[in-house]
């Protein structure tokens, strides 16, 4: 499910941003682009899409699933389906009073998320209202998560992996109509975006309880009272989990409050970030389907997984950063650079694309040793170092972007990033989860050295070959040629590295 999350939320950023060219009036065109409006939207809907990346993307379930099967073992579907419907109750029931008290003192929740919106003026007013009305997808959120845990706990991985694709397509649903639309006042269509949200979470929650109809533990029919006491585990168990799958969207909410003093900036942040998650999810589902599973098998060789899968991480997030740092401009042009979305707009969102693209590596790392403490029954250990993390990216975007401008907030995701792969990664080492040696640290040079020839070979080759109009069939074809050399120069050498690494063994 996480990688067709992400897959389907750059899918949707890709083709809205496709569609702004058609945009035919002034307020439409102002909330899908990369102005004050924008801003405003993005800053609205940062706690929504935080819901949805930490609930729908498989850390509840990593938590939610064991507690399940260790209660129909104990006393069959109908202690499953008590638990199922404690869970369910008491996590609603905490996301609603969160909801409300979210809409409540919405005013600071935004003066907190983005201190540079002056309070009683556009971006902060049109913000506020958005954010009372997108809050309205965190308990349907909570009610997905359940209702898909269960369904995944039956075998049924058809239905619920359909859910972020159709979030997506309704959300797109409503873009479309807002392209069609006239004379549309620019917070008549924020509104109707932030409504979209909620109409998505409506979605997933019909569909999740379609999917779990019938199978074994769901909530409806259980002969038991509820199972408090397992719901308070459960949740207590996957608050790490949580933590760690969350990380990235909370560095991004640290870093879009440095920037947000600078109209567009909070919005070009977020549209960098997009582009930053689809190999970051590929990271983490990576972990989660292949890494965990064997680490939970035992054995004397689980060291040797983790820095196998570590490997991988890297082998995969390298290159992706390196691509995304280096066709930053290029990439942002093609994908997003029409309509309202001017060159100005490009320029500021490539710039930060680049800066987050060096976290990228870290971020890919991090996750798959997190997985592995969290394996390993170090839950107190990962919530430290997330905690610490997050310190140390307030403090990094803070002086990074007081030096340095947006740039600089955005390069202090990579420096958080950084410290806490190599936080855990000590913490592994010493304890003999993770097996260090001589051939893992050739075989990570040996991927640095293709990812430099990668950034040669394809900057060269863009300095060389002069950029076409933007949005243009010209400028996409300059694209693919870059990425297809970046991809076969960076491949050559990751194939001579395996095969080195193989000889070593």
């Amino acid at each position: 499910m996480s990688l067709l999350a992400r897959t389907s939320t750059v899918t949707a950023a890709t083709l809205g941003s496709r569609v702004m060219g058609f945009a035919r009036d002034a307020g439409t065109a102002a909330v899908l682009g990369a102005g004050p409006a924008a801003d405003a939207l993005m800053a609205a809907l940062s706690l929504p899409l935080l819901a949805r990346r930490l609930l729908a993307e498989g850390a509840f379930n990593a938590a939610f699933l064991p507690g399940l099967a260790a209660a129909r073992a104990r006393g069959g579907d109908a202690a499953g389906a008590a638990l199922s419907r404690a869970v369910l109750i008491l996590l609603v029931m905490l996301l609603l009073v969160l909801a409300g008290l979210g809409a409540l003192f919405m005013p600071a929740l935004i003066a907190l998320l983005a201190p540079g919106f002056v309070l009683g003026g556009e971006r902060a007013d049109l913000a506020i209202a958005c954010g009372r009305i997108a809050l309205l997808y965190l308990p349907l959120a909570a009610g997905a998560a359940v209702f898909g845990g269960i369904a995944n706990a039956g075998q049924r991985v058809f239905l619920p992996a359909l859910a972020p694709g159709l979030a997506n397509a309704v959300v797109l649903c409503v873009i479309l109509y807002l392209v069609l639309a006239t004379d549309m006042a620019t917070g008549t269509a924020a509104v109707l975006v932030a409504m979209a949200q909620v109409a998505a979470g409506i979605a997933q929650l019909l569909l999740m309880m379609v999917a779990s109809r019938g199978a074994p533990g769901a909530p409806a029919g259980a002969g038991h009272p509820p199972d408090w006491r397992g719901a308070r585990s459960v949740l207590r168990a996957c608050a790490p989990a949580l933590l760690f799958a969350g990380l990235s969207q909370f560095r991004l909410l640290i870093a879009a409050a440095t920037v947000s003093a600078l109209p567009g900036a909070v919005a070009a942040l977020n549209y960098a970030q997009r582009l930053v998650d689809l190999p970051l999810g590929l990271v983490g589902a990576s972990a989660g389907a292949v890494l965990v599973p064997l680490l939970a098998a035992g054995g004397g060789g689980r060291g040797r997984h983790a820095s196998g899968a570590s490997l991988a991480a890297l082998a995969l997030a390298l290159p992706a950063g390196t691509g995304l740092a280096v066709l930053a401009e290029p990439i942002v042009a093609v994908l997003y650079q029409r309509g309202s979305f001017d060159a100005e707009d490009a320029r500021l969102t490539a710039l930060l694309l680049a800066a987050l693209a060096f976290s990228l590596p870290a971020q890919g790392l991090e996750r798959v040793l997190s997985a592995t403490a969290l394996t390993h029954g170090m839950t107190g250990t990962v919530e430290r170092v997330g905690l610490a993390s997050l310190l140390a990216c307030a403090l990094a975007c803070i002086g990074l972007g007081a030096a340095f401008g947006p740039a600089g907030a955005a390069s202090g995701v990579a420096v958080s990033s950084v410290l806490s792969a190599l936080t855990i990664g000590t913490l592994l080492a010493r304890a003999g989860h993770l097996h260090v040696d001589g051939a893992l640290a050739r075989a990570v040079a040996g991927l640095a050295g293709g990812c430099v020839l990668m950034a040669l070979v394809v900057g060269g080759l863009a300095h060389v070959w002069p950029h076409p109009g933007a949005g243009s069939l010209a400028a996409l074809g300059r694209l693919v040629v870059l990425v297809g050399a970046g991809m076969l120069s960076y491949g050559a050498v990751a194939l001579l590295v395996r095969r080195c690494v193989a000889c070593a063994a």
